[in-house]
């Protein structure tokens, strides 16, 4: 397998998801060497049951997400929904929505409020991928946001969520600008071939958020 394999977190959360989706999703992580999967939270036991046959240190981590897709709930609803999924689901890391409006209206102080309580009530408990949602947001707001996550010392940064338009290469590479070494960035949100896979990489992304299989082998 390419080690572009391991930079994939092969994804379903669509509504329509089921069971059957979710354990289809997990089959072929196992056999593409993704580095994981990402589903909503009723699913995180699903994923947990294929792979807890799996050697844990090779299988893959299993990803949830948290006020998705939109963010408009409060924080303790997201840091509830969160934990949850970690303490009683198995759920590995998990992907946050901030609270876009917030954003948009400069409500820098409640966004780092966000950011901190999330922060603080997941330490020791899972890596937190912060998604900002950029398409929704001007290259002003993307930036002002990446300094408020930095300043929080958040971890992961991830581009968007996929329900509101794609992630481009140039907003990859502005995070990049913004953040340079000091925080991890997933971009997902419409990448769906190999060539879109690299593209984004060579912006500045660790991780790739896609629901399209892609198999590296086949290069």
């Amino acid at each position: 397998m390419s080690d572009l394999s391991k930079r994939i977190e092969y994804t379903n959360v669509q509504p329509t998801a089921t069971q059957a989706d979710a354990r289809s999703l997990c089959k072929q992580a196992l056999i593409n060497d993704y580095r994981a999967v990402c589903v909503n939270s009723s699913l995180v036991n699903v994923c947990y049951d294929e792979f807890r046959e799996e050697d844990p240190e090779k299988a893959p981590k299993i990803v949830t997400t948290a006020g998705f897709p939109n963010g408009g709930a409060t924080y303790q609803s997201k840091i509830y929904e969160a934990i949850f999924a970690c303490e009683h689901e198995q759920a590995n890391e998990v992907d946050v929505v901030l609270n876009i409006g917030l954003i948009k209206a400069r409500k820098d102080n409640d966004v780092r409020r966000e950011i901190k309580q999330i922060k603080m009530n997941l330490a020791g408990l899972a890596p937190v991928k912060f998604i900002i949602e950029a398409p929704l947001l001007t290259e002003e707001e993307i930036v002002r946001v990446c300094g408020i996550l930095m300043e929080e010392k958040a971890e992961w940064v991830k581009t968007a969520t996929g329900f509101n338009g794609p992630t481009t290469v140039e907003m990859v590479k502005l995070i990049k600008k913004t953040v340079g070494k000091r925080m991890k960035i997933k971009a997902a949100g419409g990448i769906r071939d190999i060539e879109t896979v690299k593209e984004m990489i060579r912006a500045g992304a660790d991780t790739i958020g896609t629901s399209t299989l892609i198999k590296f082998d086949e290069e």
